[in-house]
Parts: C-alpha cells; structure tokens; sequence
C-alpha cells in the first residue's frame, strides 16, 4: 500500500499536545495489589534505550494505512521514528528530544521544529496517548496513573484478573488486564470523566535480550480510530547520543 497519506497523517497527529498525568512514583507497596502492581510496574525496569524495526497501522473512520517504520526510544520520554519506504529509505522523520518535536518529510519543505510538552496523538484521531506512553509500552512496560487506591478484580477462571487504580471523586481511572499467572499485563485501558480514553492491547511477548517485549501493541479508543504496531526486530540498551532525538535540516 502506498504510504503517501500514512506519513502526511503522522506528521499531522504528532505536534499536539497531551498533558502528562503520568505518576512518576508509585510509592511503598502495603497491600497485595499494591505489590503486584509495583511488582509488574518494575518489570524491564533496566531496560533504559531501545530500537527496532516493523509495521505500523493507523485507522480511523476514513480508512487505514500501513508501512514499515524503525524506531529509537530512551524510558525518559524521548523517541525518534522513520517511516520507510519500499527501497528502506525514510520517507518521514519524526523526533522528540523532551523539549522540541521535530519532523521530516520528503514531500514537506524542510524540518518543522515546534516546542511541545509530552505530545500525543489525541487531538486527530482521537486516541489520546502521549509519547511518553508509547515509550512505555515499546519498552515492554505500561503506564501508571496518579490515583488513591488499588483493588485487585478476580474474575475466574474463564476471565483475566484486574488490577483496578482508583482516585476520589473519580472513581476507576485505570484498568490493568494481567495474564493468568499474573507477571504479565495483556491490556491496560485509561479512563477519564467521559469513559474510556483508550486502550492498549500487548501480546505476542518474545524475550529480547533480558527482556520481555510484546511483538504487537495495539493502541485505540474502542471505536474507530487507533493504530498498530508489530515488531519484528528488536535491540535492547543500545548507545544512543543526544543528537538522535533531533532532526537538522538536509
């Protein structure tokens, strides 16, 4: 499929912002779901850089389309991807070093640069998560959302437990799906005031190295717009310079 419109659409949905509401410390575990929670929040917690190479799709109610990309991502929130084209040459350029958004496209006239806090996807095709997620989820990991309190949800045998992350006056503002043994998330689902804000399916985990990483992570809002990610290849802890996070004109 032709991509034209795919790297048009990115360089399109990634210059909005989304405002960070991610807890940065989970504090000291005093009950069981608390140190499930904390347990699982720590996985792949070494894990610091990556990159990799695979397919992403993104729909909405106009269509979906679809191409290779190859990223580069660092746990603090800073994240570099190429879409490619047929012959693996970047077709579009995209780069956050944490304080500027960057990008590229061979169709465009030279490298925008916009200042941005934590951008996200959410202002286009309305799956509101921010780069600092997607970080997360590439890295093997999930976010966590400032709350009050923790339930664990046991369903049954036929269902998957829940970890449920509470807030007054709020009530549940994350849903955390954990495999059957319970040391892997299969979803996590964010909420906010109108329901559900989106939800990230991780499957297909593979060891990388040291590592368990999931070879799909599907992102949507559970209607009709979200996008794809299959991994194919996947290098944990590389070298990366400050450099890579942005894009200087060709």
């Amino acid at each position: 499929m032709r991509c034209k419109g795919l790297v048009l659409f990115l360089a399109v949905v990634s210059i909005y912002a989304c405002h960070p509401r991610i807890s940065p410390d989970l504090g000291k575990p005093t009950t069981n779901a608390e140190r499930l929670l904390s347990k699982l929040y720590e996985r792949n917690k070494s894990l610091k850089t990556f990159k990799g190479i695979g397919r992403i799709r993104i729909w909405n109610a106009s269509g979906s389309q679809s191409a290779r990309m190859a990223w580069l991502g660092e746990v603090g929130g800073r994240l570099r991807v190429e879409i490619l084209g047929p012959s693996g040459r970047p077709l579009m350029k995209l780069a956050y070093d944490g304080a500027y958004l960057y990008h590229y496209s061979m169709d465009g006239e030279g490298v925008e640069k916009h200042k941005a806090r934590n951008p996200g996807l959410g202002h286009v095709i309305d799956v509101p998560v921010s780069i600092r997620e997607l970080v997360f989820f590439l890295g093997g990991r999930f976010p966590v959302y400032a709350h009050g309190r923790v339930q664990l949800r046991q369903t049954g045998p036929s269902r998957t437990d829940q970890l449920l992350l509470r807030r007054p006056w709020c009530g549940v503002i994350e849903k955390i799906a954990l495999t059957q043994d319970h040391t892997a998330v299969e979803s996590v689902s964010i909420y906010d005031w109108r329901g559900l804000s989106y939800r990230a399916r991780l499957s297909e985990y593979r060891k990388r190295g040291d590592f368990s990483i999931p070879g799909r992570i599907l992102i949507s809002n559970g209607e009709s717009a979200g996008f794809e990610i299959r991994i194919n290849r996947y290098w944990p802890n590389v070298d990366v310079k400050d450099r890579q996070f942005s894009i200087s004109p060709a």
